[in-house]
């Protein structure tokens, strides 16, 4: 995981893809939680953003805070969510929650990557306060299946094409109807 270290595309708030890299889904509305720590006092880490837009590609998850405006997020201040990205790689035990009252949550524990600004294993949670949360998680699950499947992120993740038979074979009927079969 890093954090503050997704580029932008100039004029947009999307994030600059890395070689190989396909978008497959994004959700807006979403609010950001990363703890880490094992609870006694100044070994934690926490951090928040109340609204932001939620990315995965085939590569890696992607947050970016609504209030994020600049080309790069980037940033020297210390606990200040300009942007946060994992790889597929270091997200583990994944599971999607919805609770009775309240919205859906994507909850992860994430595993730092180096020199990504976060030190020690971090709980990530992405509540989805406008829906979409389904879908996203959804997507998460197919990545990590995948990559456990095969040891290795996929260059790219595309939905087959449907089917689609012959178009100018029309389906054979009998002139005649079979025997002891009546016509009223």
């Amino acid at each position: 995981m890093a954090l503050n270290a997704v580029m932008l595309e100039q004029g947009t708030r999307h994030p600059v893809p890395l070689p190989n890299e396909n978008f497959l889904y994004h959700c807006s509305g979403v609010k950001f939680e990363l703890k880490s720590g094992d609870g006694y006092p100044g070994d934690q880490l926490s951090l928040a953003s109340p609204s932001g837009t939620a990315f995965i590609s085939n590569q890696r998850i992607i947050f970016l805070p609504a209030t994020t405006t600049h080309l790069t997020s980037t940033t020297n201040q210390p606990h200040t969510v300009n942007s946060y990205t994992i790889p597929h790689t270091n997200i583990k035990d994944q599971k999607f929650v919805q609770p009775l009252f309240g919205a859906n949550r994507f909850e992860a524990l994430a595993i730092p990557v180096a020199n990504g600004h976060v030190e020690g294993r971090a709980t990530l949670v992405l509540t989805f306060k406008e829906g979409g949360g389904f879908d996203f998680a959804t997507i998460a699950r197919k990545m990590s299946e995948r990559i456990q499947e095969t040891g290795e992120v996929p260059a790219h993740e595309e939905e087959l094409p449907g089917y689609e038979g012959p178009q100018d074979v029309l389906p054979a009927y009998p002139d005649e109807a079979p025997p002891g079969y009546e016509q009223r």
